[in-house]
């Protein structure tokens, strides 16, 4: 069995909106980063791509790529999702 584990933590800022699982939370701050900034699903990103030995979220969608500019999260989580199950 292998196992992997996650963390991921973005400052809060104003003019953003704040994700959290794919749920947008109202507030008046919300996480920033190159995509949505979601901090849940790029925690369980981190976390299948490491029980995977495949690295991490930015080895697969560096924040110097323009494609991956304000991209959803759920989007990336399923591109990881065919990586390793399909």
């Amino acid at each position: 069995m292998r196992v992997g584990s996650g963390v991921d933590f973005h400052q809060l800022a104003e003019g953003r909106d704040l994700w959290i699982g794919g749920v947008k939370i109202p507030h008046h701050k919300g996480a920033l980063g190159h995509s949505d900034a979601d901090v849940l699903l790029h925690a369980i990103c981190d976390a299948l791509l490491g029980a995977a030995c495949l690295g991490d979220i930015g080895v697969h969608f560096p924040d110097t790529s323009a494609e991956y500019k304000n991209i959803d999260s759920k989007i990336l989580l399923a591109k990881i999702v065919e990586l390793i199950f399909l």
